[in-house]
């Protein structure tokens, strides 16, 4: 998801050299209180179920949700992970519950049945993780981190996140926040 935010931001300072963008990571939970407050413009959210109260642009293309494995795991060789498997090792999960909630409910589990860790806000820092526990399986999306020392396994059966971008209700937006809409909508592949 995030690859068409950077190029749509990419391609609108090429046109418009002056405009600064300054991007703040955070659970959604955090995030979506700082958009209620006017702290920030744009929302980015995967599996975000409050859409009525907000405007929104749906990303049309899907991540794969998987575990991100130390190279030494017992589970290495395996070509996905299923549900059962998830059961039998300590789990390093996000704390957005609605990313939780969905992955449970998915791979047909209960919450309760999770060997639980860690819950991370930031992936880039739990990453540390399962380089030094190599019996973890930390939870998250392809592509998210690439780090030669973990191997992603995807869930099998395939278990995805869909991307959003939110912002408040308005009757009007600025030009230059029309002019990002419009820029990322261009990086949408068509449905």
């Amino acid at each position: 998801m995030f690859d068409h935010v950077i190029q749509a931001i990419s391609k609108l300072q090429r046109d418009y050299p002056n405009v600064t963008i300054t991007l703040i990571s955070g659970s959604t939970t955090d995030l979506l209180a700082r958009l209620n407050q006017g702290e920030l413009d744009f929302l980015f959210a995967l599996d975000f179920t409050q859409k009525a109260s907000y405007d929104y642009l749906d990303f049309p293309d899907a991540d794969v949700r998987g575990v991100f494995i130390n190279r030494h795991h017992p589970l290495a060789s395996e070509p996905a992970i299923t549900a059962e498997q998830l059961t039998q090792y300590p789990v390093a999960i996000s704390r957005q519950s609605s990313f939780n909630d969905s992955l449970v409910e998915e791979l047909g589990l209960k919450a309760s049945q999770l060997n639980i860790r860690m819950k991370y806000n930031l992936i880039g820092n739990a990453r540390m993780y399962p380089l030094v526990d190599d019996q973890l399986l930390w939870v998250g999306i392809a592509g998210v981190i690439n780090a030669l020392e973990l191997l992603f396994k995807a869930f099998t059966p395939e278990n995805i996140s869909t991307g959003t971008m939110i912002w408040k209700h308005t009757p009007f937006l600025t030009p230059l926040h029309e002019e990002f809409i419009h820029y990322l909508e261009n990086e949408l592949p068509i449905k």
